[in-house]
């Protein structure tokens, strides 16, 4: 607690010498990792928001982008945003950041929290035995879920993060928590215990719903935390993974589910282009009306250092993408 008074403290020196405090706003919380790693929220700024505090990232070392680019994703709809950030996750620096404590609907960017509070509370290799509630759940993206299949926590995990399967979402809450809005209250209190004040889940999935909001910068904070599993970085490398499980009958059974992240595929009607030089460790998308169309990844380049990118709120998935690997070319390349 006196590292972080004493970081503040200093922030707050450098912001009176340099003029710049006026233009700070309030504390949003603070986020404190088990790996003692503090992000430290310093608000907004004009048009360029953006959220942590990160290493010796004071409010006024900002870049020329942060404070002056009109971050606009389509020209046609300025009044509609998009949001990004570039995290170096290996030297704990904000690179890029724009409009990162912008409330916006995530769409399946939720599943993070709902595989955080699954990897909290479970094994992965614990049984699920899908029920007729889950099998029959079929709003939105779905992987086959059959009622008596006995399939573990791992694969449940496959479906929702590499295919995105909402009814595997929902397995997943009521294996955990009972039902799904058991479930979505343990994801606002893990939230809430990171230091996210922004958010509020309403489902486990990311199904549209108009109080189902977060933020760039809170998505940031649980794909974080996510990654001190290594269950869920394994996962997120497969682009195609079959897994077994057990049908009602008792017969052993497979199926195949494949990643949603156009970098990843190789059809080239959906294949979208990112620097050779760039290894893609991870990822998750999200897409609805309402979300538009976002992606945060995580990403090493060629002198192994790991970067943390989100975009969102695009308008289309090619405007997604070209502004994904806009974000890479520019900002992830060098040492």
């Amino acid at each position: 607690m006196k590292k972080i008074t004493a970081l503040l403290l200093v922030t707050a020196i450098l912001a009176g010498c340099t003029g710049c405090g006026k233009k700070q706003k309030s504390l949003l919380g603070d986020y404190r990792s088990k790996d003692s790693v503090v992000h430290a929220d310093i608000g907004a700024q004009s048009e360029a928001r953006y959220a942590p505090l990160l290493s010796q990232f004071f409010i006024c070392n900002v870049t020329h982008d942060m404070l002056t680019t009109d971050y606009v994703f389509d020209e046609e709809k300025p009044d509609r945003k998009g949001c990004a950030f570039v995290i170096n996750r290996t030297k704990n620096e904000l690179v890029f950041g724009y409009r990162m404590d912008e409330l916006f609907s995530p769409a399946s960017i939720t599943k993070l929290m709902t595989a955080l509070v699954t990897l909290n509370r479970c094994k992965t290799d614990e049984k699920v035995v899908i029920t007729k509630e889950m099998a029959e759940f079929s709003r939105g993206s779905v992987e086959e879920l059959n009622e008596g299949d006995i399939m573990t926590v791992h694969d449940l995990l496959l479906c929702m993060l590499v295919s995105s399967a909402n009814n595997a979402a929902v397995a997943l809450a009521i294996h955990v928590a009972g039902s799904e809005a058991a479930f979505v209250e343990l994801m606002n209190q893990e939230m809430k215990k990171l230091g996210g004040l922004n958010t509020n889940f309403v489902n486990a999935s990311g199904l549209h719903d108009d109080k189902h909001k977060t933020t760039p910068y809170d998505m940031y904070i649980v794909y974080q935390e996510c990654t001190k599993y290594k269950e869920f970085r394994e996962i997120m490398t497969y682009t195609e993974k079959r897994y077994n499980y057990v049908d009602k009958s008792g017969a052993q059974r497979s199926r195949t589910v494949k990643t949603t992240n156009c970098f990843k595929l190789t059809d080239p009607k959906h294949h979208y282009d990112y620097p050779n030089s760039i290894a893609i460790l991870g990822g998750k998308t999200g897409t609805t009306n309402s979300a538009g169309y976002c992606l945060i990844m995580h990403i090493k380049n060629s002198y192994g250092t790991e970067y943390i990118l989100g975009v969102f709120r695009a308008e289309s998935e090619e405007k997604l993408y070209t502004k994904m690997n806009d974000l890479m070319s520019t900002y992830c390349l060098s040492e």
